[in-house]
């Protein structure tokens, strides 16, 4: 799995190592990051439902402001304030809700999503083994900031009835940042949503299928056409295997 930006950047880059590195083209705009937490607990929680959106909207400035407390985290207006004192947005997941299976009897699991900025990309690491540059983009998202934000949400989430003492109850974590995203799946600044979908980033103004520079590649996913989000991408699929097929055919192929 390779993501475009990280594919034109690393696997077809001239100056690649063969695809034993780490980089991708940031002259695009992205998505948001996300910091994911994967909790398990020894109780359930029926306050949750299956899909949650907690907002932040006391007022027409915390509302703007929650959206880039995060995604712009070296404002010096808040970097040097813990998360709980401002203004931000997450969701959680609770499967459970919807299927039993999910968890335990007794027990629970949810996922919580907050939006975060992307990776910060260093040309220096371009050049270095791959395991050693995911290892510094890790540190992007240290302990302290994962704390941080952990913090922030167990705050928001016990203000609910039932979850006053959640984080007692917390039997097991899982946490992915955007670090992890791009071990994981090779996304360019570890952005799981791929390219953002401003105008210049649209439609025709997005990456397509075919890269000028090699007839035997084709783009799908995230950040081609058409589009994020599992329909779009499953379109573009779609599309690229038609393309694919034609493109053997003209060579002799005799697949259908």
């Amino acid at each position: 799995n390779a993501d475009v930006p990280f594919a034109t950047e690393t696997i077809l880059s001239a100056s690649s190592n063969d695809g034993n590195n780490y980089d991708w083209n940031d002259k695009f705009d992205y998505s948001s990051g996300v910091i994911a937490f994967h909790w398990s607990f020894a109780q359930q929680i029926e306050a949750l439902n299956t899909h949650n959106v907690f907002m932040s909207a006391k007022n027409a400035d915390d509302a703007v402001s929650s959206w880039s407390v995060l995604r712009d985290g070296d404002d010096s207006k808040s970097i040097n304030k813990p998360l709980k004192d401002q203004p931000f947005n997450f969701y959680v997941h609770r499967a459970s809700h919807t299927d039993e299976t999910a968890a335990p009897p007794g027990c629970d699991s949810i996922m919580v999503l907050v939006p975060c900025k992307p990776l910060v990309r260093m040309t220096e690491l371009a050049s270095l083994p791959r395991e050693e540059a995911i290892l510094k983009y890790k540190q992007q998202f240290d302990e302290d900031l994962v704390n941080d934000v952990r913090e922030a949400v167990m705050e928001r989430l016990s203000v609910l009835q039932g979850l006053e003492n959640l984080q007692d109850r917390l039997i097991d974590e899982v946490i992915d940042t955007p670090g992890t995203y791009a071990d994981y799946y090779n996304v360019g600044g570890g952005v799981p949503f791929g390219l953002s979908h401003g105008l210049g980033q649209l439609s025709l103004t997005r990456p397509g299928a075919e890269p000028s520079t090699h007839d035997n590649v084709l783009f799908v996913g995230a950040s081609s056409r058409p589009g994020n989000g599992v329909p779009l991408v499953l379109i573009g699929a779609k599309l690229v295997a038609k393309r694919a097929i034609k493109k053997l055919q003209r060579k002799g192929s005799n697949i259908q």
